[in-house]
């Protein structure tokens, strides 16, 4: 997977949202009419009163490219790239055609990247969004080509390069709508400052740094900003009834949900309910965020606390949550995030308070209810208090509704996910993997015909013990290559059959052979190859599934591909060929779905700087609606781009680099280390397992729907269910389009969780 982008590469179209103004096109030569004699493979022909650029390759080792000027670009401004493109018989799944770079003194920075997909045979529009200025540059050009070693042809037309205009006039009308009179005394001075500081800085003619310039168009400051003010109005209202200590006037809190994310220096959140509520089923994760806004001084030693929760009967339950900081880590400019800086991200449960919270800085602290299975339904009360240094500073209510079904110990859906590298504090590591749904294992064990000593394998023991516990998922048995055209050493296998074979034995021996697959040829497009691998494989190992990501859409019901078991495409694809989805299942095979350093927007990621809903509904309710036959991921630790991470210790404001590959953030990785690296989750994993326990909750209301209906009953309670289990468009109505809110999808959870408690 990790070879899939280049840097600042964009897979699909980015649509530009909300209301732009664009400025002039910034090419020097967008009709191709001045191109001058061109290079070889190359030419130019009018296609419906449009000239038409287009490449074809035949010879694999040619590679030219046409270059066009671009008039100036102004660093920390906001610009959109795109181009028509139309291709025919493109031998790789996703190829780069398109570059915009740039160049110092003749020396090259950096390049902005648009790809093609496979099958993109008809004309239509790539573009992506980005800000120049992450180094020195004095000139900027166009280039136009196909990515080298990959064959066929691409054709292009109307290019543009043009800067994104920002609604300045909005932003001057709204701010000219907030009432500093209607906020409390205390808050007034530092909200009223914080207003001014982005209004000046924002409203200049010359953006100061690259920031600032995507903050003119995308409004997340300003935005959060109006939310902060009526957030402090309100809570006002509920002040007095959780105030201990009144020198903390100036002194906000607020909630979250778990499908957000807060940013702590453009902090958007509720103000704090007289009570924080929530519900979960026995057996399940879930949580809230409480808010701490301090708007006149910094605060020293921030903590926070929860009582034992006690039920209506009087029984005490114990440690029912855990409370942990949040962390932060900083995203850089270039990356296509809607804002530059930090981004909550690491759960710091090693910290029992926050050192410093700076006035203007929310800190979020993440409350985790976990339900045990043996948890008697009911509603539970208890008292959550906050302290600022040694004092007691706010109390509030806090209640847990558990309802009266269990989730399962593993994952309702089937999950390939790799945990790399052997970490110290190994069993650490396997059981916080464990307690995300995740099967410590690796897909990429053997790789490039290798046994490394540092990459994990499977551990049997562990593996055995999973499955007695029921927490038992899947695990690979070891990685293969593509079979080599020359026939010496079983076309090159015998090195990694050799390896699995005892492997194969020992799983045979556990009795763990139900649960593991062999994976390989990892997003090749040599088909030819990777078939015979297959072939090959099928005959040592005849019981176990063959598992690969390589670039078949027909999910080897075309003929390129069929000696395969398990398909994986990206999850764009996958939405896009449900006819061979249908025809692969229809042949006895399954076809799983992934997401990598790809999709970028619109489609769901897991990335630092991805909206926190998007995970959760991937796992959740787009795994209802679409139905893949498992979820595969190819690394959960690798942030091993700029060498080995420090530590995370007690700073929350990191200096954790989260550009794990090309330019995207937290691509590849979950988890961070902690003080002597002991394991750290992090915000975006439990959206992972919250999604997981949402489909759980559609899963299992789908069983009592199966029950009904062979039991013979048709009663109210069914029609209900059985439209409960139809995904509301207004949720999921493609993997492009989904809601933004997450009480939207708590409702939905809810509606869910109600219905499976009425089940006879």
């Amino acid at each position: 997977m990790r070879k899939l982008l280049a840097l600042s590469s964009v897979l699909f179209s980015i649509v530009v949202t909300g209301a732009a103004d664009f400025g002039p096109n910034l090419i020097v030569d967008p009709s191709f009419t001045k191109l001058g004699t061109l290079p070889v493979s190359f030419s130019v022909r009018k296609e419906n009163n449009t000239v038409v650029l287009c490449k074809k390759r035949t010879d694999p080792g040619e590679y030219t490219m046409v270059t066009v000027p671009l008039r100036k670009l102004i660093p920390g401004r906001l610009y959109q790239f795109g181009v028509r493109v139309k291709t025919a018989d493109i031998s790789a799944e996703f190829t780069e055609v398109c570059n915009v770079e740039f160049y110092d003194k003749k020396k090259f920075r950096e390049a902005k990247v648009l790809h093609v997909g496979k099958g993109s045979r008809d004309w239509h529009e790539i573009s992506m969004e980005f800000t120049p200025g992450e180094g020195p540059f004095d000139s900027a050009h166009i280039v136009f080509f196909l990515q080298r070693g990959v064959s066929g042809s691409v054709c292009f037309s109307s290019p543009f390069v043009r800067e994104i205009k920002s609604d300045l006039k909005r932003l001057e009308r709204e701010n000219a709508e907030l009432d500093p009179a209607a906020l409390p005394d205390a808050l007034r001075p530092e909200l009223e400052a914080m207003r001014s500081r982005y209004v000046e800085r924002v409203l200049s003619e010359m953006p100061v740094d690259a920031a600032t310039g995507v903050e003119q168009y995308r409004h997340v400051e300003w935005n959060a900003l109006r939310q902060l003010w009526k957030a402090a109005g309100e809570f006002e209202k509920v002040r007095p009834q959780v105030a201990v200590a009144p020198e903390f006037a100036d002194v906000i809190l607020g909630v979250a949900t778990s499908a957000e994310k807060v940013l702590p220096r453009a902090a958007s959140f509720r103000p704090l309910p007289p009570k924080v509520s929530l519900s979960a089923a026995q057996n399940e994760r879930e949580s809230f965020q409480l808010v701490v806004f301090p708007a006149g001084r910094d605060l020293r030693n921030v903590s926070v606390t929860v009582s034992d929760l006690v039920s209506a009967d009087g029984k005490s339950w114990r440690n029912a949550f855990t409370i942990m900081p949040v962390g932060y880590v900083e995203v850089e400019p270039g990356t296509g995030a809607d804002y530059v800086g930090f981004y909550p991200d690491p759960l710091m449960m090693h910290l029992n308070a926050v050192k410093t919270v700076k006035s203007g800085d929310a800190q979020s602290f993440w409350f985790r209810l976990a339900v045990p299975r043996s948890q008697a339904p009911g509603l539970y009360r208890g008292e959550a208090t906050v302290s600022i240094d040694g004092k007691t500073a706010f109390r509030f209510p806090v209640e847990a509704q558990v309802y009266g079904f269990a989730l399962p110990d593993r994952a309702m859906l089937p999950l390939a996910i790799t945990y790399l590298l052997k970490e110290k504090h190994l069993k650490m590591w396997t059981d916080m993997l464990t307690d995300y749904y995740i099967t410590p294992d690796n897909l990429y064990n053997l790789q490039f015909r290798q046994e490394r000593a540092d990459y994990y394998g499977p551990d049997f023991e562990l593996l055995a013990k999973m499955k007695q516990d029921g927490t038992l998922n899947h695990f690979n048995l070891g990685y293969v290559d593509e079979a080599l055209d020359d026939p010496k050493d079983n076309h090159g296998m015998k090195f990694q059959i050799d390896r699995i074979r005892p492997r194969y034995e020992k799983a045979k021996e556990f009795g763990l052979l139900d649960y593991a697959y062999i994976y390989g040829c990892d997003e090749s497009s040599n088909l030819v190859n990777t078939d015979l691998t297959a072939k090959i494989l099928k005959k040592e190992f005849p019981d176990v599934p063959l598992f690969t990501s390589a670039y078949d859409r027909g999910h080897g019901t075309t003929g390129q591909l069929p000696s395969w078991d398990w398909y994986c495409p990206l999850i764009p694809v996958y939405e896009n060929t449900p006819s061979a989805v249908a025809e692969a299942r229809r042949q006895g095979k399954q076809v799983w779905w992934y997401i990598c350093c790809g999709p970028l927007k619109p489609y769901p990621n897991i990335f630092v700087d991805s909206p926190q809903i998007e995970i959760r509904l991937l796992m959740g309710a787009m795994t209802a609606k679409y139905r893949p036959d498992g979820f595969l991921y190819y690394e959960t630790t690798n942030w091993r781009k700029h060498g080995n991470p420090q530590s995370l210790g007690e700073e929350v404001f990191t200096d954790w680099n989260p550009n794990s590959f090309g330019h995207v953030n937290g691509d590849g990785y979950w988890f961070y280390r902690g003080p002597d690296d002991i394991p750290l989750p992090s915000i975006r994993v439990e959206g992972f397992r919250d999604g997981l326990e949402d489909y759980a909750y559609h899963e299992i209301l789908r069983g009592k729907v199966e029950a009904a209906k062979v039991a013979g009953r048709n009663s109210a309670w069914l029609t209900e269910a059985e439209e409960a289990l139809r995904i509301p468009e207004s949720l999921v109505k493609s993997l492009s389009e989904h809601t933004t809110d997450p009480f939207e999808l708590l409702a939905w959870r809810q509606h869910m969780a109600e219905l499976i408690e009425q089940a006879e």
